[in-house]
């Protein structure tokens, strides 16, 4: 019942743009000959591209896209999304939301359409040598394919080769290589950073900094001596091409993982046991847990999903025994996901998400529920549980339930036997408005079911349940 309140801020700011011009990008090809082209780099025959389609309010969308020149094939890299003042709003890598996920494939393969992109003027990067590779397997480079001199001003690419892969906060981007571009004032001696990109060890933009991102940042991309010196020797050419310096460097195709490098941002595509399990509840408040489980709310199954549909759309939900009698949750939003864990997918005990890498548990829980629920019960749930960032900052959660008639739990749906009863309850956060949701506790099965919900003043919205599959 929480998935309404939980992440309302996330869904707000994608409000920045109109629903056709996320559509645009998310279902249409997105032609950077006929769109505005803000950065590219293309390693040998593959060309990543980012273009900006503009949104409301003066934000706008960064879709960065590669395409493979030598098939030719298109695919999608990731979408950022930037208000007016260039702060991000948010990323999708395919339908994931905040968190990397490989190429998908493009949206637009006609043939004729990649070849014109293909012919754009960007040139494959040449690396030259200006360091000897360092302890820590890092070699700095700079691209002198595309050296290019603008009056008083060098643009210069700048690249970090990196013996093993890592990852990037906050999305986890993978990455073995970093290109910088800077705009270096040969009268001056001053720099600008223009562009930081992320780029793994097959030649893909994972992740980067653009416009007013990378100008909020510009005290870390301040020149290193080594740098200026070559700066400025380039600045004293009057044909950049002739720019050499320890040779030509050609970077590995495969590389080791980091034996440092760990993903912060967890996977709960398979529902593990092991993300919550490495985070467990204090003692009493297991025990607790427990004795409110046992025996009359210990789950009649071993497993089930379905499909919870509303007027907003479709959550596929999975839910597993564990062997305290509590339930573990996976909640697929599509764009993210949700696993907690719970009591009869009722009290929550801990939650964490695909998009955090602070999980979230309960530390004090006041209740008079007791089992077997029964007609006109009612109960209230005090809980404190830890902050998601910030574990010294806690947050507040109020519950008040009433139990009354409910029916045959076949109405809800066919796979279902059996009477439920109807749980409603008022649910009052120190973040979010006030939450009432309609619940049926199937009395075959001990397990709470969604029927409807609403979000302060909106309307209650009918919760359908569908695809149901029981593993008993």
């Amino acid at each position: 019942m929480s998935r309404y309140f939980h992440h309302a801020a996330l869904i707000g700011a994608l409000s920045l743009f109109p629903f056709s011009t996320l559509s645009q990008a998310t279902s249409h090809s997105v032609d950077p000959l006929n769109t505005g082209r803000f950065d590219a780099i293309r390693i040998n025959e593959r060309l990543n591209m980012m273009v900006a389609l503009s949104g409301k309010q003066g934000g706008s969308m960064q879709v960065w896209q590669a395409y493979d020149c030598k098939k030719p094939y298109a695919e999608a890299l990731y979408r950022h999304i930037v208000d007016a003042e260039g702060k991000p709003q948010g990323r999708f890598y395919g339908k994931e939301f905040g968190h990397y996920q490989a190429p998908q494939p493009g949206p637009n393969q006609d043939p004729e359409t990649l070849k014109r992109i293909c012919s754009l003027p960007e040139q494959a990067v040449v690396w030259e040598k200006i360091q000897a590779t360092d302890r820590y397997g890092a070699t700095l480079l700079i691209d002198t394919a595309n050296l290019k001199r603008v009056a008083d001003n060098l643009i210069v690419r700048v690249g970090t080769d990196y013996a093993a892969i890592d990852f990037d906060p906050p999305y986890d981007a993978p990455y073995s290589f970093k290109a910088e571009t800077y705009r270096y004032n040969c009268k001056t001696g001053s720099s600008d950073p223009l562009t930081a990109l992320d780029i793994d060890d097959k030649g893909y933009v994972t992740d980067s900094l653009e416009g007013r991102e990378i100008e909020r940042r510009k005290a870390a991309f301040t020149l290193t001596p080594l740098l200026e010196k070559h700066f400025a020797q380039l600045c004293k050419l009057s044909d950049l091409s002739t720019f050499h310096a320890l040779g030509r460097f050609i970077p590995a195709t495969q590389k080791p993982l980091s034996a440092s490098a760990h993903p912060t941002l967890p996977d709960l595509s398979s529902n593990p046991a092991s993300l919550l399990a490495a985070f467990p509840l204090a003692p009493a408040l297991l025990n607790q847990a427990k004795a409110l489980v046992h025996p009359w709310a210990t789950p009649r199954f071993r497993q089930i999903s379905w499909v919870e549909k509303n007027q907003s759309g479709s959550t596929r939900v999975q839910m597993v025994v564990d062997n305290n009698g509590f339930i573990r949750k996976l909640e697929d939003y599509g764009i993210w996901k949700v696993q907690r864990l719970s009591i009869a997918n009722d009290t929550q005990l801990a939650f964490t998400m695909s998009i955090s890498s602070h999980p979230v548990r309960l530390k004090q829980l006041n209740t008079t529920l007791r089992y077997p629920l029964h007609i006109g019960q009612q109960y209230q749930n005090r809980a404190i549980s830890e902050g998601a960032v910030d574990t010294r900052s806690d947050s507040h959660r109020s519950e008040s339930c009433e139990v009354s008639k409910g029916g045959d739990a076949h109405q809800i749906n066919a796979a279902f036997s059996g009477n439920y009863l109807r749980v409603d309850c008022k649910i009052e956060t120190d973040e979010q408005p006030v939450i009432e949701v309609h619940n049926a506790w199937l009395e075959d099965l001990r397990i709470m079911a969604p029927l409807s919900a609403k979000i302060g003043d909106k309307p209650l919205a009918p919760i359908t349940l569908v695809d149901v599959k029981i593993v008993p």
